[in-house]
């Protein structure tokens, strides 16, 4: 992965991703210029630049380093001593409010169930009875022993429910405790049972029993989502990021409105909301709730898409497959949504001129979100709906041309190929894992991509292009790239 001292954060990238002018254009109240660097403009007329000079915390000019010193006269100079400096990056899928806001265990180091208990029952014993101990970035794939006994849970944490939140988010585990309290039991949707007692939950949860026990944690208070927020800003603004696509709630807005608000939101938010709420949304732009000529909002917060997942991910063993070794193992191919209900949604939405955003993760998924997509056009027509499907991680070889006959925008992870490249083949068979991840081959049809990290402490957009370009994977088996 690229050294991470490498990079420059500076407060340039939040001010806004300006063409390059001429100094003759610019006006003559430059307030700042940032000198000698390796500026990339964006422009292919003239994509290099030495220096450029900013005025009412726009970029409006880029040039020679002898030409931005004359224009800025008296105005402050940063000398940046030969470093890099680029556009600032937009991650166009991801949560700045996700599920670890609740969470105080990190478990991304753990390699055994024996180091996950232990580390459980020390938190049990630092807090008081009835105390949730809450946990995340668990993955079961790098364990020695891939085996989990809720039984070992319970015996260390009796009086104290515990959650704890795989590296993906699409599967967790949870004690009897945590059980009892979310009402989950034999017959659950989505709640697993043992395969010698089918009348004992092993407390894996995926899907709707996750989201009943998600709906039954402690809520987090106003300014506990407000501190949530500004540290995911903070990471944001280290990375160079100056506008996210979130995927979110209603509940999260009001997080973006406070921030604006307080003059604390330091990038812009486009705010997706789950689509089933498609119709509030649209009630809300008609009486102009968000403001703006349009309703949709301003320059901070804009609204106007919806969001939804057909499956769950490969790691969870929910990712929706067409019949292929990894069903056959899993004994799952199915959507996680009622496709005729998310349809009418869909169309409902599409007609109120909403933007749709489809996760679709196994090939079946994708097939099912393109053909989503071609019936909005047979529906109504082509137009430029900025239809989207996010991840797109597993596509029939067949299907790949569909992005671009469709018109559909990709939100590509690509984060996901350095953690995820390296189990892939294993659980899918090679012929399947030779169209995972197709970004060159999407491009070489004619989609459109974009990048996004799915959640903001995963990765920054550097390492996604990195693992975009060079395909390597985090054990380092793999320094030509997993399937170049």
């Amino acid at each position: 992965m690229p050294n991470q001292t490498s990079r420059l954060a500076l407060p340039l990238l939040a001010v806004a991703c300006a063409c390059s002018t001429a100094p003759s254009e610019a006006p003559a109240e430059i307030d700042l210029a940032f000198v000698n660097a390796r500026i990339w403009t964006g422009d292919p007329a003239s994509p290099w630049a030495e220096a450029l000079a900013v005025s009412d915390e726009r970029i409006v000019a880029t040039g020679a380093t002898s030409a931005m010193e004359i224009l800025a006269g008296d105005a402050t100079i940063v000398d940046l001593h030969d470093q890099l400096v680029v556009p600032g990056f937009i991650d166009t899928y991801t949560q700045l409010l996700g599920s670890t806001a609740r969470s105080t265990l990190d478990l991304s180091g753990i390699r055994t169930q024996r180091q996950l208990v232990a580390v459980v029952a020390a938190a049990a014993t630092e807090r008081p009875e009835g105390d949730w101990i809450i946990g995340h970035d668990w993955d079961v794939r790098l364990w020695n022993d891939p085996s989990f006994e809720r039984a070992s849970l319970d015996a260390v944490a009796p009086n104290h429910p515990v959650w704890l939140v795989q590296r993906d988010e699409q599967l967790g585990m949870a004690n009897a405790v945590a059980l009892r309290h979310a009402g989950i039991r034999i017959g659950t949707l989505d709640a697993r049972s043992t395969l010698t007692s089918p009348r004992t939950l092993t407390g894996i949860l995926t899907g709707v029993a996750m989201r009943q026990l998600e709906a039954s944690l402690p809520h987090l208070s106003p300014d506990d989502r407000d501190q949530h927020l500004q540290l995911a800003l903070q990471t944001a603004a280290a990375n160079g990021i100056t506008s996210v696509h979130h995927m979110g709630r209603w509940a999260d807005i009001e997080v973006f409105l406070r921030a604006i608000e307080s003059q604390r939101l330091t990038l812009r938010v486009h705010a997706a909301v789950p689509l089933d709420t498609w119709l509030r949304l649209d009630r809300a732009i008609a009486v102009q709730a968000f403001g703006g000529q349009d309703g949709r909002g301003n320059n901070w917060l804009r609204v106007g898409t919806v969001h939804t997942s057909l499956d769950g991910s490969l790691a969870a063993g929910t990712a929706a497959f067409e019949g292929n070794a990894y069903t056959a193992q899993r004994g799952n191919n199915a959507l996680q949504v009622d496709l005729e209900a998310t349809t009418r949604s869909i169309v409902g939405a599409d007609d109120a001129d909403l933007q749709v955003l489809i996760s679709a993760v196994g090939d079946r998924a994708n097939h099912a979100a393109l053909d989503l997509a071609e019936e909005l056009t047979s529906r109504s027509g082509l137009r430029d709906r900025r239809f989207r499907i996010a991840r797109a991680q597993h596509v029939r070889a067949t299907d790949l041309v569909r992005f671009a006959t469709e018109h559909v925008l990709t939100n590509a992870l690509p984060h996901s190929i350095l953690h995820d490249g390296r189990w892939i083949e294993d659980q899918l068979g090679s012929t399947l894992a030779q169209t995972s991840f197709p970004l060159r081959t999407l491009l070489d049809v004619g989609a459109i991509i974009s990048f996004g990290s799915g959640r903001l402490d995963l990765g920054s957009p550097i390492d996604g292009i990195y693992a975009a370009v060079t395909r390597r994977t985090l054990d380092g088996l793999r320094p030509q790239g997993w399937i170049p």
